[in-house]
Order: C-alpha cells, then sequence, then structure tokens
C-alpha cells in the first residue's frame, strides 16, 4: 500500500467518524386518540428520511388507536431493549395520564418507566402534546368547557417536560422537531473531533480523494458522489475502493451483493448496515 493510498484511508475514516450516524427512534404509543393520523403521517416522513422506527404500545393504545393504520407504517415491534437499542424515542399519542406522571417523576407503568429512562439518560425525547393541550383545536373541539383549572394543571405538566428537554410540539411537527434533535445529536457528537481536526465534515468531504468503481459487463457500479450511479434494485456490485465505508453501504439497495478488493478495509459500522440491509460482502479472488 503507497502513502498516497494510506491516507485516503485515513481521510475516509475521518470522513465516516465526522459523518452522521445510523438514526434509529423507538416509538410508544399511548392512548392519546386527538391528532393521531396526523402523528401518523409525520412517522411515515420520517421513515422516508432515513430513520428506523420501532414500535411499543401501551394497552390502552392498543384498544384505543388503529391498529390497522399504526401496522400500515411496517414498524416492527419490540419488548427488550427499549432504551439501549435506541437513540430516541417518540410519543406521538401522548396522555394526559402519562404526561402527569413523568411531569411528577411517577415511573409505574411501561410508558412512564421508558420515557423517565430516556430523560435520564439524557437521550431525545420528541412528543405530541395535541391530545392532551387544552388550547389546542383538537381539545377544545372535544371539551369546549374545559375548567380553568384543569386548563392550567394540563400546561403545567407540559412546561415541566419541556423544562426536563423533551421536545413538546403538535402532531403535525413531530417529523421536523424528530430530524432536528437528531441534527443536534450528531452535532454534538462531531464538535470534540471537528474541532481536534480543526474543520468541518463538508472540507472533509471535499479532501477525500475521488472513489473508483470497476464496471464489468452487465455489473452495477457504485459512486460516492452522486447517487445517480447507484443501482436501483439488488445486483452485482464489484468495487475497488481501499476503504469499505458506511456511506457506501447505505447507498446500495437491499439484497446487494458487494464484491470488494481481497484487501479492502471494511469498517465495523458498514459490516453491521450491510447485515441489517441483507447485503452480503465478498471478496474478488
Amino acid at each position: 500500500m503507497t502513502e498516497d493510498e494510506l491516507k485516503t484511508i485515513i481521510r475516509q475514516v475521518l470522513i465516516e467518524l465526522v459523518s452522521p450516524k445510523p438514526r434509529r427512534a423507538l416509538v410508544l404509543f399511548t392512548g392519546g386518540l386527538i391528532g393521531f393520523e396526523d402523528a401518523i403521517e409525520g412517522l411515515r416522513l420520517l421513515q422516508a428520511a432515513g430513520v428506523h422506527l420501532d414500535c411499543a404500545q401501551t394497552p390502552s393504545a392498543r384498544r384505543i388507536l388503529d391498529q390497522d393504520l399504526i401496522a400500515s407504517l411496517g414498524m416492527p415491534d419490540v419488548t427488550k431493549n427499549l432504551v439501549t437499542a435506541h437513540d430516541m424515542i417518540i410519543a406521538p399519542t401522548l396522555t394526559a395520564n402519562i404526561s402527569a406522571k413523568v411531569a411528577h417523576g411517577v415511573s409505574d407503568c411501561l410508558a412512564s418507566n421508558v420515557l423517565a429512562e430516556f430523560i435520564m439518560s439524557n437521550r431525545p425525547v420528541v412528543v405530541s402534546k395535541t391530545p392532551i393541550d387544552p388550547d389546542g383545536d383538537g381539545k377544545r373541539q372535544w371539551y369546549p368547557e374545559i375548567p380553568a383549572g384543569y386548563a392550567a394543571m394540563l400546561r403545567a405538566n407540559l412546561d415541566t417536560l419541556s423544562s426536563f428537554g423533551i421536545r413538546v410540539v403538535r402532531s403535525t411537527a413531530l417529523c421536523r422537531a424528530a430530524i432536528a434533535a437528531f441534527d443536534e445529536r450528531d452535532r454534538r457528537q462531531r464538535e470534540p473531533l471537528l474541532t481536534a481536526l480543526g474543520g468541518s465534515a463538508a472540507e472533509l468531504a471535499a479532501t477525500a480523494a475521488p472513489a473508483r468503481a470497476i464496471a464489468p459487463a452487465q455489473v452495477s457500479t457504485v459512486s460516492s458522489t452522486s447517487t445517480a450511479d447507484l443501482p436501483t434494485q439488488s445486483a452485482l456490485v464489484v468495487c475497488d475502493q481501499h476503504l469499505i465505508s458506511q456511506q457506501l453501504v447505505q447507498k446500495l439497495p437491499i439484497g446487494t451483493d458487494l464484491r470488494i478488493s481481497p484487501n479492502a478495509v471494511v469498517t465495523a459500522l458498514a459490516r453491521d448496515i450491510a447485515s441489517a440491509r441483507s447485503i452480503r460482502i465478498s471478496r474478488k479472488d
């Protein structure tokens, strides 16, 4: 391996370190019905933005919410590692019961316990206030004569959640709030490395050597600089890059066969993403 090739590998590793990590969130449904359909649409937009969503539901959510509509998102139901396996929690149908429990430090059920763990772990939390907001159109339409004291209590609980660092938004803003929270997380994680390197992620990407790929007949190719070159369905992709990074693997269709050089280095994150996307990596003879 030449000095220039080694520098290229080091540069690409640095780019991968400062690039956004895969985004994975737990969607926790409780029994809040107002704004439910808007919340589902927001979750659909998050999936389109590349966020992997897992799903957990409380018993009241299973009784009250349209299960077919939830199932249409294709989110896996999870019961284990609810906190450790996810970067963020999203509560799209928050109830007054759960908001009151979390606001007052009560964690005696699945929803309140998991939310408390995310808060205490300083992980991003996004909740929809639409089902319980006494000033929202939906709540006012259902309950036009809410007593002032009760409305003040609901507002106070929502304000307390906000004071914990929770992003409390309307159901129509779930997607924007979650993306903003992920962006903030990525920025915090990148800052120490960028400070040490004295540059930005964009500057590092600009100095990276152009990716090279070989293209035998009837073999799809991939370019790290343009999605226009990507195959649109699973295919055999032959690549002679010295480093197989997460960026390259994320751009490949599910089920792709990726043929790499005998001495190519595959990062651990690239292997994890390949496994999750059923991408088979093999080395050329």
